[in-house]
């Protein structure tokens, strides 16, 4: 139970701070004079930052298996916002991008939750 209640506050603090750092990135898109090429590193950015803090604070949190539980976290996360994103977009989508959002995440959650296990 101890271990749900910890992945339920990994998962808020991702979506907490992909929703912050994307509006972030939306203002900074928004008043300057920054390509919107660039949007997508934006996007990949905030997702990697949020993903390392969630593994980091779960795994602080649950002190063992840091690697294992960073992954399965941050599946979990990039799960629900792929959920929220085909509801919004009215149907499934599965595009090279979703396989860069979930390496991302994977590589971050797994930095994250070792150093939440460590340090």
């Amino acid at each position: 139970m101890k271990l749900i209640k910890n992945y339920l506050i990994g998962i808020s603090t991702f979506i907490i701070l992909v929703l912050l750092l994307l509006f972030i990135v939306s203002i900074v898109f928004a008043y300057t004079k920054i390509e919107d090429r660039f949007i997508d590193s934006g996007i990949f950015l905030s997702m990697a930052i949020s993903a390392f803090f969630s593994s980091f604070i779960l795994c602080k949190m649950v002190k063992k298996k840091g690697l294992i539980h960073g992954v399965v976290i941050n599946m979990i996360c990039v799960l629900i916002l792929f959920i929220i994103s085909s509801i919004l977009n009215g149907g499934v989508s599965i595009t090279n991008t979703l396989g860069i959002y979930l390496a991302i995440c994977s590589l971050s959650g797994i930095i994250g939750g070792i150093l939440g296990v460590n340090v």
